[in-house]
């Protein structure tokens, strides 16, 4: 299970910022230890979640954080593959929300991490395939069937992935797209709107 960043915190506050609604229903795919998913549910007592992710080692541990910070009668866990297509087959699409932080770091860009991400972390968590955007790609597809019309997908990225990620964002799919940056200034965050 990776261990979250800094930068993750702005997905959270962009979605409490972006939906002041009373009850919102929503999906964190790739949830990892939770810490989107629950600390959304832990902000927001009348939001209701379901905290996706293909490790069930990773869903145990979001569980974990969950009960301890009193979200987990919120949050439904569920071990699947959003990669895949179809995944959203059996899914709600009327969800306000989809948020994610998924792998997005290509090979030849773990290859020049810092030892201390790259020696620590697993590989799973950090690399999706070759070029860092395929599991982006997926999680746009699965939020663009499974949010509603006017549903927001807020989704992490690498600083330099801004302009690529947005092209997985087609217009007669997607409106108001838009790329939120971290504190330090750099692109790190997909936002996008459901038609």
């Amino acid at each position: 299970t990776l261990i979250p960043r800094p930068e993750t915190e702005h997905l959270v506050d962009e979605a409490l910022a972006r939906l002041p609604e009373r009850t919102v229903h929503f999906a964190d795919l790739g949830t990892g230890s939770g810490c989107l998913a629950v600390t959304l549910a832990a902000e927001r007592p009348f939001w209701k979640g379901v905290a996706v992710d293909i490790s069930e080692h990773a869903l145990e541990t979001a569980r974990r954080n969950a009960e301890r910070l009193d979200a987990a009668d919120r949050l439904t866990f569920v071990c699947a593959d959003f990669t895949r297509p179809g995944f959203w087959d059996a899914g709600d699409a009327g969800l306000h929300l989809v948020v994610s932080n998924p792998p997005y770091v290509g090979e030849a860009e773990y290859a020049a991490l810092d030892p201390g991400v790259r020696d620590y972390e697993p590989k799973t968590a950090l690399v999706p395939g070759p070029t860092g955007l395929e599991h982006p790609r997926a999680v746009v597809e699965a939020a663009w069937h499974i949010l509603r019309p006017g549903g927001l997908l807020l989704m992490e990225h690498g600083a330099t992935q801004g302009e690529a990620v947005r092209a997985l964002c087609p217009p007669e799919r997607w409106q108001d797209v838009e790329t939120g940056r971290d504190l330090a200034g750099l692109d790190r965050y997909l936002a996008a709107v459901h038609r």
